[in-house]
C-alpha cells in the first residue's frame, strides 16, 4: 500500500476531500545545495493535490489522515500510462516501414513518420477512455486508512 498523509478540507455523505501537499526527497538529499531540481523547487511551488477519497469512516473537516493506494494499481497505472503509447508509437513506425518497403517508396521515412504519429494518437485516445473506465474501479479509488497524528 503507497500511502500519503493529507488534511480534510471537505467531507459529504460518501466521501472526503483530501490536501495532500506535494512531496520530494529533495529536502531529504545531500545535495540539496548542489541540486538543480532542489533549485527548481524553491521558484516553482506546487499546489497541494486535492484528492476525493472514500469515506469509510466518520471523519471531518481539519482532520489529518493517511490515504493509501494499492502498489498494484500505481504499477498497473503507470505501465498503461507510459508504455501503451510508446508500444504504439514504435508498432506504427514499424508498420509504416513495412508498407512503404512494399510500396516501394522513394522517401522511406515518410510513412513511417506519418504511422508512428497514428499510433500514438489512437492509443492516447483509446488510453483516455480506458482509464476514464478504469477510474471507476475501486481498486484505483484512495481510501482513508487510518488518522494521523
Amino acid at each position: 500500500m503507497i500511502e500519503e498523509t493529507g488534511v480534510i478540507v471537505e467531507v459529504d455523505e460518501h466521501h472526503a476531500w483530501v490536501e495532500a501537499a506535494s512531496s520530494s526527497s529533495c529536502s531529504h538529499c545531500s545535495a540539496n545545495q548542489g541540486c538543480g531540481t532542489a533549485s527548481l523547487q524553491k521558484w516553482f511551488k506546487r499546489k497541494p493535490n486535492r484528492l476525493r477519497v472514500s469515506k469509510n469512516q466518520d471523519v471531518s473537516p481539519g482532520e489529518r489522515v493517511v490515504i493509501g493506494i494499492p502498489e498494484q494499481a500505481l504499477v498497473r497505472g503507470s505501465f498503461m500510462i507510459y508504455m501503451v503509447p510508446l508500444l504504439s508509437l514504435i508498432a506504427g513506425a514499424l508498420a509504416g516501414s513495412v508498407i512503404n518497403d512494399g510500396l516501394g517508396w522513394a522517401y522511406k521515412d515518410g510513412l513511417s513518420i506519418l504511422f508512428a504519429l497514428v499510433g500514438l494518437v489512437a492509443s492516447i485516445a483509446w488510453l483516455k477512455r480506458y482509464m476514464l473506465n478504469e477510474s471507476k474501479d475501486s481498486v484505483y479509488q484512495p481510501v482513508i486508512l487510518r488518522r494521523s497524528h
